[in-house]
């Protein structure tokens, strides 16, 4: 099993993912997606920091710098927008690549997104051999 870092502070190490490979954030509200997508991540050999909401995404973020972030749009306490405008204005997270996966597919919240500086927009569903073809282009 491979490295997963909790927003609550925990992780969990195994041997098959080294820590040299890349970092990849996902911040989802959604305990199923949540640990789906984290599952998808790390079976295609990358770590994952796994966040509940925006809030815990910025805990993380004071621990390790990801490779990428996987942000779904509408989650409490921070949204996506939210923390994307966050990311922005800093030097060190402004530069990582961010995509979205959310339900929304609303032109307004693509629209916003794209100004926010994301790199990607994926609507849900998406399989997993579409979201790991995305971030292997992004983390060439």
């Amino acid at each position: 099993m491979s490295e997963v870092i909790r927003d609550d502070g925990s992780a969990r190490n195994g041997a098959e993912t080294p820590s040299q490979s890349p970092l990849i954030l996902i911040a989802e509200d959604d305990p199923k997606t949540l640990r789906l997508v984290g599952e998808v991540v790390q079976r295609a050999g990358y770590r994952a920091a796994l966040a509940k909401h925006g809030v815990g995404a910025v805990k993380l973020l004071k621990r390790a710098r990801p490779d990428l972030i996987i942000l779904d749009l509408r989650m409490p306490r921070m949204d996506g927008f939210q923390l994307l405008e966050l990311l922005k204005k800093y030097e060190t997270s402004a530069s990582i690549p961010v995509v979205v996966l959310t339900g929304s597919n609303s032109p307004m919240d693509i629209d916003r997104a794209m100004q926010l500086g994301i790199t990607d927009y994926l609507v849900k569903p998406i399989s997993p051999r579409k979201l790991i073809t995305r971030i292997q282009k992004l983390l060439r």
